[in-house]
């Protein structure tokens, strides 16, 4: 392992003055960390529970950007996407997102449902 102070040797001049910047491509684990961008691709991770975390940290962020990934995940096979899908759109607010979450008011399970309807009354009382 390298030292901290041996690493910051090893750091130019231009690294030193300009801060990080949230928006990196630098992999990390915790969604609060990450770029709209990489929680998009995170949607389509083959584990549920990334998907799952990916729609959270996105309605977090509540970017416009997120929207069509997140209708499309309102029909993931894994009933906790969808829940976070579905809350992620309603705290987003577009109406972009209504007719897809009428139609996940028909979904097979009721928690989905329910908060479909919630993100439905946030959008339309924004």
């Amino acid at each position: 392992m390298v030292s901290k102070s041996k690493k910051k040797s090893k750091i130019s001049v231009h690294e030193r003055i300009e801060p990080a910047r949230a928006d990196t491509t630098v992999p990390s684990d915790n969604p609060a960390e990450k770029s709209v961008e990489q929680l998009i691709q995170e949607l389509k991770d083959p584990d549920e529970i990334v998907r799952s975390s990916a729609a959270g940290a996105l309605g977090h962020r509540k970017s416009e950007k997120a929207l069509e990934p997140l209708i499309r995940a309102l029909k993931d096979n894994h009933v906790y996407v969808r829940h976070g899908a579905a809350w992620a759109l309603g705290e987003i607010k577009s109406e972009t997102a209504v007719d897809a979450l009428r139609m996940a008011l028909n979904d097979e399970d009721d928690i989905t449902r329910g908060k479909a309807a919630e993100a439905l009354g946030k959008i339309q009382g924004k």
